[in-house]
């Protein structure tokens, strides 16, 4: 089998360490903690992610239907793969192999990629609940599909790290308002807008101007940070049962993504025309942190600085 993309082709094993240090700088902070082979597994599991999600992204306004068969056609190729036929895409062959030697559904393939079909569709969300079937999709799956890669195949355990993804995800839909305004998205759940007298044309109109940020704009921002934060609460009580080489990344991953919060709050809450970013400086403290915390050794951190600093 062979398979193409007209406008770019998937990431080869050796363009995805890069691949990840552009789209993903924070989570590359991190992975830097993870000694190899191990590291070079997460890696082309996150490329395979991140090209997924790009066959949608980087096709915007392109015609539904045309991208619904795009995904079809790449979770046919990615089931041949998890199946043992060679696909001639070495990110499929390698990184569905290990998927498939390793135990992992490959549920979490489907999932992934029914979240970017409600993408396509434009889906909009009544609820946090109906918010948090979205973010389990396109966030939670990665996380399970990582703690079964690395042999973790207990139910607690793996709800802990559904629980991660969310709060990731979550942070993502908090810092990204504006962007995802401007792509025709809106991920904010309906239910809680309503409550804070939040509307899309009062989200337009703020973005393309320079207005004070509404205290309604502010307070589901700030609640939207708080759903988030018990999620990274309760996802650290699963840390400790992860395989040792794997602890440190995800203690710091939790922590630096957490921290996201701290910027929309000193931006005033502004997602709508200021992005929220974290300094190596700062991640590196909140690094060390996230290690004491787990009783973790800090001596990898070096490491995860350059790598931040490119």
């Amino acid at each position: 089998m062979s398979f193409s993309i007209r406008s770019f082709a998937p990431p080869t094993p050796n363009e995805a360490p890069s691949y990840l240090a552009t789209h993903g700088r924070s989570f590359w902070f991190a992975t830097a903690l993870v000694p190899e082979p191990h590291r070079s597994r997460i890696v082309g599991v996150y490329a395979f992610c991140r090209y997924t999600d790009d066959l949608v992204d980087r096709a915007s306004g392109s015609d539904p239907a045309a991208l619904h068969a795009k995904l079809d056609r790449w979770l046919e190729q990615a089931r041949a793969a998890y199946e043992g036929r060679r696909t001639n895409v070495p990110l499929l062959d390698n990184v569905m192999g290990d998927m498939a030697e390793s135990r992992v559904p490959f549920a979490y393939v489907r999932q992934l990629i029914e979240g970017m079909r409600m993408d396509i569709d434009g889906r909009r969300y009544e609820s946090l609940a109906e918010l948090r079937w979205y973010c389990h999709h396109v966030a939670s799956v990665v996380g399970l599909w990582l703690t079964e890669l690395f042999g973790v195949h207990d139910a607690w355990v793996l709800e802990r790290a559904a629980r991660l993804g969310t709060a990731m995800q979550l942070t993502n839909i908090i810092r990204d308002v504006g962007e995802d305004r401007r792509l025709g998205r809106l991920y904010l759940p309906a239910d809680w807008m309503a409550v804070h007298g939040v509307t899309e044309s009062m989200l337009d109109d703020l973005r393309q101007s320079d207005a004070p940020i509404p205290p309604g704009y502010a307070a589901l921002m700030r609640d939207l940070c708080a759903a988030a934060d018990l999620d990274y609460r309760m996802a650290a009580e699963g840390i400790p049962m992860l395989p040792p080489f794997f602890r440190p990344a995800v203690a710091v991953a939790a922590r630096v993504y957490g921290a996201i919060h701290e910027a929309v709050r000193d931006n005033g809450y502004d997602t709508l025309r200021r992005r929220a970013v974290t300094s190596t400086a700062r991640k590196l403290v909140l690094a060390r942190a996230a290690l004491a915390e787990h009783g973790e050794s800090a001596v990898a951190l070096e490491a995860a600085v350059a790598a931040a600093r490119g």
